[in-house]
Order: structure tokens, then sequence, then C-alpha cells
């Protein structure tokens, strides 16, 4: 682009979002070029951060008239280049849209902006809703909610629950040609309970890493924060033992997540895998009668142990 027209975008962004929420100053455009990872940096040619769909949707129908790319970014830990502006453009910033906007405890659901982080997620809902919480994945605190559903995640509470982006319940999305798109339950209706049963239309925008459109707004399953937790720990020496293990563990429903670990140092743990059991409940009575129902869907794997033992004995 000329000069004149870099100028004359500069200004019709600082309209939309206000001139200090807009740059192309070097030593910015320097920390949008890059990330964690190891892919080549590039820098976009603004960056700019808007407050509301309203501006986000102005910023994408700017960028449609001038034929301009426009990268998302929510926390900018991806490590395979997916917020690298390649081709320049606009670096679209969504930290400042980070509110908290419904929590609906009868229905156990949230709606947040779509840059909101995993740790201020986690602490308005320590703070304000003590009973309920949202799957915690492996990412940083300050890692995006939406950034990590749009690669899908993992995380805590996988293993009962599913991928993070199963626990959507609805989508505010600003498409390419600058419309405000609607997904679930808020389409029809003023809640957020529910993708279905309207078509499946979210696919389109979960697991595209934010290429088909930018998540605004985010309807996300809670889950009941239980009061007391416990993590039991099974050990085997046989690595073909743990799919068996973790079937029997999963099969009784009572672990709310397992974890599987294996290290050779120290010593100790050397030849050992150890498979972590997580239970959670309200009452002293309910963790052990989940560690009973645990531990006596394992009694065969225990039983045979224990007669290797007096055998060798």
């Amino acid at each position: 682009m000329e000069v004149t027209d870099m100028d004359r975008i500069y200004k019709a962004l600082a309209e939309i979002v206000g001139e200090e929420h807009v740059s192309d100053r070097k030593e910015e455009l320097y920390i949008y070029s890059r990330d964690p990872g190891l892919m080549e940096p590039h820098e976009p040619d603004y960056v700019v951060m808007p407050k509301t769909t309203e501006e986000v949707q102005k910023i994408v129908q700017l960028a449609n008239k001038e034929k301009i790319p426009i990268v998302p970014v929510g926390g900018s830990l991806s490590l395979s280049g997916l917020v690298i502006p390649h081709r320049g453009g606009i670096a679209l910033d969504l930290k400042r849209m980070d509110r908290v906007l419904e929590v609906n405890e009868k229905s156990r659901y949230i709606v947040v902006e779509g840059g909101i982080t995993q740790g201020k997620l986690k602490a308005y809902l320590e703070r304000h809703h003590p009973s309920l919480r949202h799957s915690i994945p492996d990412a940083p605190p300050s890692a995006t909610v939406v950034g990590n559903i749009v690669i899908h995640g993992q995380g805590r509470l996988s293993q009962q629950y599913g991928f993070n982006s199963s626990m959507v319940t609805g989508l505010e999305v600003v498409l390419p040609t600058g419309e405000i798109c609607k997904i679930g339950s808020c389409s029809v209706s003023p809640f957020w309970f529910s993708l279905e049963p309207l078509p499946g239309l979210a696919g389109l925008f979960l697991g595209w890493f934010g290429a088909t459109g930018i998540i605004t707004k985010l309807g996300l399953r809670l889950y009941p924060k239980k009061k007391l937790r416990d993590i039991e720990v099974f050990v085997v020496e046989d690595p073909n033992l743990v799919p068996d293990v973790i079937h029997r563990v999963t099969h009784t429903e009572m672990a709310e997540d397992i974890f599987v670990g294996a290290q050779p140092y120290p010593l100790i743990f050397k030849d050992i895998i150890m498979i972590g059991i997580c239970i959670t409940g309200d009452s002293e009575d309910e963790i052990e009668f989940k560690r009973k129902m645990i531990w006596d869907a394992l009694r065969t794997y225990i039983d045979s142990r224990r007669r290797i033992h007096d055998a060798d004995a």
C-alpha cells in the first residue's frame, strides 16, 4: 500500500476504536510479529484493539473494502504460527473484550467475551460462584478461553466431558463478510444453554483456528465444584496394562479425571508407570464410596500382585 493509503486506513481504524487503541509503531508491530514457537516472524501493518462486537464488525468491513488481511489475536501463545500475520495487514487483538456477561447457575453455563483469559475466568468463578467451575485446559492462565476453544483444547475434565470445544453452548461470530452471526439457542432466544437441537453450525468455527470468523462471545458449560478432592495412584510395571486399567476406572464413572506418568529418575520410579485417578466429592462419605468403587474395579490386578508377592516370599 502507498504511504497515503496507510495513513488513511490508520485514521479509519482510529475512528472505530479510538486513537489510543490502534498502532503502527515499530516496537508494537514487533510484539505481534511472532509467537513462542519457531516460525519466522512477520510484522502486521497495524495493531488494533476493539472493545465491542460492533467495533470488530466495522474493522472487518473496512478490511473487506480495502482488501487487507486480518489475524485475530488472543493470548499469542500458539507455537505453530497461527497468530503471525504472514501477509501483514491487521493484527486484531481481543484483549479488551474480556468481560463476563452472564452466569446461569441453574443451567450451569457462562457467557464471556472473546478476549477473556483462563486465569480471569477461573478467578471470577471462585470469587462470585464458588460452587461452579469450568474445565481448566493444559494452558497458561494468560491463554484466552476462545483461543483454546478454536484449537479444540483438551486438559482437565477431558476424560469425563470431552474436548474443551465440546463444552461450548453458544457462539457470536463476526463473519468474514462483516455480518454478525449467532449459533445455538442464543440465536432464537435470550438464553445460551445449548447448541442443540438446532443444526450443528458451530463446526464451521470450532477447530478452524479463527480462519472462518472472529468469535466475539462464547457460551461455555460449567460444572459443579466439589468441596473435596483426592488423587489415588495406581502403579503398574507393564505398559500394556495401562489401557485396561483406564478402561476399568472410567467404566465406574467415579473418576473426575485420569492422568498417566512415567519417569526414569529418581531410580525409585524407574520401570514403573503411575496412573493418577482424581476423585471429588462434597463429603468424606462420597469420596470413600468413589474410592471403593474404583479399587474394586482394579481388584483382580491387586489380588494377582499380592499372589506374586506371597509366592516370592
